[in-house]
């Protein structure tokens, strides 16, 4: 096909994904990166992925995406935004905004699918391999390089208009489709993010220490929680350093109704503890939250309990 036509089929890619709920799409090369291999083994090395054992799992598949998929010619790479008007006060329990909506993975692979079948159905040869989170690759890696944003100093991704409250996820596609300029770091001085961090898990510019993380200590880490008090009001992960970023100011709340439910059940002055498995279920089935599980919301929410009662937050 010419070059016009292949402009054209990206165009009508592009569009479909927009129509299909994504803020941002964008086309990358399928090139190994030996850079992202090296940070990574560095980052395993240090023993930084905690208990996450399939992190360190063929470390270079990530960085190299002929092994994930091997007819790979371009890496369609999309985002959505997630975010909506929250209020973070330390004498009141957080969920973290990702947990509060239905499971990404899960609609977000049913747009993709829809925007691989739209694909087909213009180049009955296009071939595709669908990655969403949970695939061992660089989500971040291939949207920075779509043009997508950049990797802040949080090691999220984050865009200029719309923060960096954003689900990513790729179509690897055995087509050879022009690529979008890749986008430039800016986030120059700041380190707010760093600041931010109440337990230090942010060891440094774009360097995170799992075994810190409120995140992975409320979604991942084993039970009971080694050290309770590190996860502060934190129910369920975190979005301290995402608050505390400049770039999420003026972001835009998520557009889809999957991704807009509001945290329920969290005012009143009942014991989250006390929250039985039923309650438990009706408030927040359907949520990425709800699916994590009882036992693990009944852990976490003794530690939240202790911490509010034992630091109240001043007038």
């Amino acid at each position: 096909m010419s070059k016009t036509d292949d402009i054209e089929l990206k165009n009508r890619i592009k569009l479909k994904a927009c129509d299909l709920g994504f803020d941002l799409v964008g086309l990358s090369r399928p090139d190994y990166s030996p850079e992202d291999h090296d940070r990574l083994q560095r980052w395993i090395d240090k023993e930084y992925q905690a208990d996450m054992a399939y992190m360190a799992r063929n470390p270079r598949q990530r960085s190299d995406p002929r092994l994930l998929f091997e007819a790979v010619r371009s890496i369609l790479a999309v985002g959505i935004t997630y975010y909506n008007e929250t209020c973070y006060r330390l004498n009141q329990p957080y969920i973290s905004l990702y947990a509060r909506g239905q499971p990404y993975q899960d609609v977000i692979k049913g747009k993709l699918k829809a925007l691989l079948k739209f694909i087909q159905e213009l180049r009955p040869e296009a071939r595709g391999k669908i990655a969403v989170d949970t695939s061992p690759t660089f989500d971040k890696l291939w949207a920075e390089k779509a043009g997508l944003g950049w990797r802040g100093k949080n090691t999220l991704l984050i865009n200029h208009k719309i923060g960096s409250f954003i689900f990513l996820g790729e179509i690897f596609l055995n087509l050879e489709l022009e690529p979008d300029p890749p986008e430039t770091d800016h986030c120059a001085d700041c380190h707010a993010c760093l600041d931010a961090c109440p337990t230090g898990a942010l060891v440094g510019p774009h360097v995170l220490d799992a075994r810190l993380c409120i995140s992975y200590l409320t979604i991942e880490a084993g039970e009971p929680l080694e050290n309770p008090a590190l996860i502060g009001n934190n129910l369920f992960g975190c979005d301290i350093c995402q608050l505390a970023c400049p770039y999420n100011k003026t972001a835009l709340p998520a557009k889809i109704p999957e991704f807009r439910r509001q945290s329920p059940g969290l005012k009143g002055n009942i014991s989250l503890a006390d929250l039985t498995e039923a309650e438990f279920n009706n408030r927040y089935s359907g949520t990425i939250m709800g699916n994590s599980g009882f036992n693990r919301y009944k852990n976490n929410a003794k530690a939240v309990d202790i911490n509010i009662n034992r630091n109240p937050e001043k007038p």
